[in-house]
């Protein structure tokens, strides 16, 4: 009977599975669940579990959108909430939780070449830091040491900066709603509707409850206010990507994930997010030499989470 490792990527919205058969590196039997559709992440394990072929789980390592140091994990975009003792003991399999951007980092090391896309002719020379980011339903931020060490952070709640008079006028109304305004407030699925929302009410015009994926579309059809949230979304993601080559020294690359992106599509300006990214002022010769990738890669987060597993295992 085969053994299974399992992996999961667990968000505010979806739920990914897969497992490694009899300490494979090779993931089998991918699955998306809702999150919504399960009550927490024993049910939805279980119901992933159903459908594999018999054996016997001996690992679910959990890549989870939150802080995973203590014992009791709670999501920071969706409502699960466990106990990872009292998880493994219900489940009779180890149990282990890395940060959804620790796998994010992690899937950095086994992507092919060509899954991704450089901005600019900069590339890692190898020796420094890199960073991950990644806009879904919210924004994940991780550092890699130039040793390969993957750093977790809480990222994108530090303070989001305006670099214009009309991103300050969208901060001036923003304080209105939020006391604090977040870079993730604005750098996510739920943000890009509140740019939205933002800039309807500075154009004096009604504002308009749409879902990320409608500005999208209007956006691709040629709506120009929809056009304006995404353009206002992309300059202030180059902008705080910059940001982070300052703050880690990341002369070995940012690179860019998420669910968000691979859906603009041709609604992002390479060249022009390059500049935003570069546009530092006395700093801009520095962050020019940051290369910056897209990963146009499928189940980044699942890669990740088992390679990450797969190096926890042999340092063990």
């Amino acid at each position: 009977m085969a053994t299974f490792d399992i992996v999961a990527d667990i968000g505010g919205t979806n739920a990914r599975f897969a497992c490694a058969a009899d300490g494979s590196n090779e993931l089998q039997h991918i699955e998306t669940l809702k999150c919504v559709e399960h009550a927490g992440i024993e049910e939805a394990f279980r119901a992933y579990v159903r459908k594999l072929p018999a054996g016997n789980v001996e690992t679910l390592c959990l890549a989870i959108a939150g802080p995973v140091e203590q014992d009791a994990i709670r999501f920071t975009n969706n409502a699960w909430a466990f106990s990872r003792t009292e998880l493994a003991r219900a489940l009779g399999c180890r149990v282990i939780t890395i940060n959804d951007f620790t796998a994010q980092a992690s899937a950095l090391d086994v992507l092919k070449p060509e899954e991704l896309e450089w901005l600019g002719a900069a590339r890692p020379r190898g020796g420094r830091a890199r960073v991950v980011m990644g806009p879904g339903t919210g924004l994940g931020v991780a550092a890699i040491s130039p040793d390969g060490t993957v750093m977790p952070t809480e990222g994108g709640h530090v303070a989001f900066a305006p670099s214009n008079s009309h991103e300050l006028r969208l901060l001036e109304l923003l304080w209105k709603q939020f006391p604090r305004v977040s870079i993730e407030r604005l750098l996510s699925g739920p943000g890009l509707r509140t740019l939205h929302e933002a800039n309807m009410v500075l154009a004096g015009e009604a504002a308009e409850a749409l879902s990320a994926s409608d500005i999208s579309q209007r956006a691709h059809q040629g709506d120009a206010r929809c056009a304006q949230t995404v353009q206002n979304f992309l300059d202030i993601l180059a902008t705080v990507a910059g940001d982070y080559v300052l703050a880690t020294g990341a002369l070995d690359g940012v690179y860019l994930t998420g669910g968000i992106l691979p859906k603009l599509g041709d609604l992002l300006d390479r060249e022009r997010f390059r500049a935003r990214f570069e546009a530092k002022g006395r700093f801009q010769a520095y962050c020019a030499r940051a290369p910056l990738a897209l990963m146009r890669a499928e189940h980044t987060g699942l890669r990740g989470c088992l390679a990450a597993l797969r190096r926890i295992d042999a340092a063990a």
